[in-house]
């Protein structure tokens, strides 16, 4: 038994020794500027280290956000189409209302009877009616359209820039 305890000892000496080991490590990888000289070195390092990764992939940035203001640029001459196309259909419907609902005080002022008054009135909302759903229908269509031309992901891959690789570099996933 006594074996035992000397042997327990031991193993709790050797812990405590390790630990302290790490310990002394852990304060020497914190204090690893030993002075204000080599501070100012390696903050030069790391700042030369940024600036050269900055200066690098700047040209390719720059041709990325150019591409990205191109695309947003022919993005919106798309949707200012459509809007002056959508436009240009809502007027040609305006238009043929008027005409239909000049056609239908005309036909009213001919009628001879009230069944003619009916059949005139039921035509007349009929065409109406199916004349404003194909309008509707078609310009629904032309604006779906537009929203998938106009409203794709942006596929300029910001996300995948080499510039803060150097400066932070974190280790890849496997």
């Amino acid at each position: 038994m006594a074996t035992t305890k000397k042997t327990a000892a031991k193993k709790v000496a050797a812990a405590a020794t390790a630990t302290k080991a790490v310990e002394t490590q852990e304060l020497q990888d914190v204090m690893s500027f030993s002075s204000a000289t080599d501070w100012a070195e390696n903050a030069k390092e790391q700042f030369e280290t940024m600036m050269s990764s900055f200066t690098g992939n700047f040209g390719d940035m720059r041709a990325q956000a150019e591409d990205l203001a191109e695309t947003a640029q022919t993005r919106m001459k798309t949707v200012q189409d459509h809007a002056a196309e959508t436009n240009a259909r809502l007027m040609e419907a305006a238009q043929e209302e008027v005409n239909d609902a000049v056609q239908f005080a005309s036909d009213l002022s001919s009628a001879k009877s009230f069944a003619d008054v009916l059949s005139v009135q039921q035509s007349y909302w009929t065409k109406l009616i199916e004349t404003r759903m194909e309008h509707a229908r078609a310009i629904t269509e032309r604006s779906v359209e537009t929203a998938r031309e106009t409203m794709t992901p942006v596929e300029t891959p910001f996300a995948n820039m080499k510039a803060f690789e150097k400066f932070f570099a974190f280790p890849m996933k496997a």
